[in-house]
């Protein structure tokens, strides 16, 4: 018999997903490991307790757990909103529950059976934003030969021209010029989204490519600027394509500096993230993540427009394109790494680049 039980107990401890016994007055009376990192909190301390320490109230879920324990009847694919506790942040997360019998004894509690649905959350979200990138890729290369070729005739008819009328007629034609190398910049940058990307992958240090760029950005910057370097000294190497990588640290930098036209402080914060780790289809275990933050004290951004952040084309600026956030999360995404804005009306905005840790 205690045989049996040693073999229960390590189906039990095995489950990716959760698994929480409920006694029958309504306390978590048993739960596997997977719940611990789910919750972020640790069996014994969840032992005894209620519901609520894990289901934050109101919620459906423990409504129906209560039904049975009181009913006996059983419920599939629950949804609703697990709380955990290091950062006392909500996820979404989908439970059956099943009532608990014990050698034919009516129910003595109920079983949760618990999956994480971040991870989905997270697929979908990125799915829906990869299918606006590449259904503009696939327009850009529709575009690509029927504005860039007659671009460059109308660029080069320009030229030819200012070098034969007089130079009262310069002006206007130095617009053109001008204007048609301003559309062949958009459209090449349009064409990254339609070109694979191959990347170059070497380990690398975080910390100098940052370093590098805010060098740049200091020598031609002004001196109203303060610049703020938080760095982890313990962070490991990532694993990525350098200059991709460079040209998403560079733009997140120069749009924070952009952001402040009057100056202000811009923060570069690192550090390993450890309520947040990357998971992807190829990758669907947990992988720890090193966090880039990039902070400005700014206006910030309000609700409306934080949801079109993304969007291509979408932007505020006057000589904006509406492509560099767009390509830069291309960019991250490809590295198998995810990013996240916030912002607020008068409080600035914090751009985050969660880069995963290859673990052996």
């Amino acid at each position: 018999m205690d045989g049996d039980n040693h073999f229960f107990e390590h189906i039990f401890s095995s489950f990716v997903d959760g698994v929480v016994l409920v006694s029958p007055n309504g306390t978590i009376g048993k739960a596997n490991p997977a719940i611990e990192e789910m919750f972020r909190s640790s069996i014994e301390s969840l032992t005894n307790k209620p519901l609520t320490e894990i289901f934050p109230e109101p919620s459906e879920i423990n409504a129906k757990i209560q039904d049975t324990l009181t009913r006996g009847i059983s419920f599939r694919d629950v949804r609703g909103q697990g709380i955990r506790k290091t950062s006392q942040s909500l996820f979404p997360v989908s439970v059956t529950v099943s009532p608990y019998m014990n050698h034919g004894v009516p129910a003595q509690g109920a079983v949760l059976h618990v999956r994480d649905m971040s991870l989905f959350k997270e697929l979908e979200e990125s799915s829906k934003r990869m299918d606006e990138l590449s259904h503009l890729g696939a327009l850009s290369l529709g575009m690509a030969h029927e504005i860039k070729n007659p671009l460059v005739a109308i660029s080069g008819s320009a030229q030819l021209l200012r070098k034969r009328l007089p130079d009262q007629h310069h002006k206007f034609l130095d617009v053109v010029i001008k204007e048609s190398e301003r559309i062949n910049r958009m459209m090449e940058r349009m064409l990254d989204f339609a070109r694979p990307t191959q990347l170059e992958l070497k380990l690398l240090n975080i910390h100098q490519i940052l370093e590098e760029i805010l060098l740049l950005e200091k020598k031609n910057g002004r001196a109203d600027f303060r610049f703020v370097q938080n760095y982890d000294p313990s962070l490991p190497q990532v694993e990525g394509d350098e200059d991709q990588l460079k040209q998403v640290f560079l733009n997140l930098v120069r749009n924070a500096l952009e952001a402040m036209p009057e100056g202000g402080t811009l923060e570069l914060m690192t550090r390993i993230h450890s309520n947040y780790t990357v998971k992807t289809e190829t990758h669907p275990n947990s992988r720890q993540a090193i966090l880039v933050e990039i902070r400005d004290s700014g206006p910030g951004i309000g609700a409306e427009e934080l949801n079109n952040i993304f969007t291509p084309f979408h932007t505020t600026k006057s000589k904006g394109s509406g492509l560099g956030l767009p390509l830069s999360l291309k960019i991250v995404e490809n590295h198998k790494g995810k990013m996240n804005v916030q912002s607020e009306i008068g409080k600035g905005t914090r751009v985050q680049v969660f880069l995963p840790v290859e673990q052996g």
